[in-house]
């Protein structure tokens, strides 16, 4: 419980912190209206879009095939969903694997 908490802290401390340093940022600068896409959030959005696929790949073939899985794991006092976190592991690590195919 301990656990899950200070992780859930730190987390909020490093959204707060992100948030403030944008707020800075953005009142020395010129104030624009248009989000700007940087290779950060594109990379961001291509690894949860990859883990999105694998999880979804996952959860169908393990429904296919009628396959009871643990719903549930607990890590730390925190839960989560074991067959996400291993899609998150795979997207993770593809460009490691595979460095070739993750260049498109």
């Amino acid at each position: 419980m301990f656990n899950g908490i200070l992780l859930l802290s730190v987390a909020l401390l490093l959204i707060l912190g992100s948030a403030w340093l944008r707020i800075s940022r953005r009142r020395r600068s010129r104030l624009s209206l248009e989000p700007r896409d940087t290779m950060i959030s594109r990379e961001v959005q291509n690894i949860v879009a990859n883990a999105g696929g694998i999880y979804v790949s996952f959860t169908l073939a393990a429904a296919f095939l009628k396959l009871d899985l643990m719903e549930q794991l607990t890590l730390f006092g925190v839960g989560f969903d074991p067959l996400a976190a291993f899609a998150l592991l795979l997207a993770l690590i593809h460009p490691l694997i595979w460095p070739e195919a993750s260049q498109g």
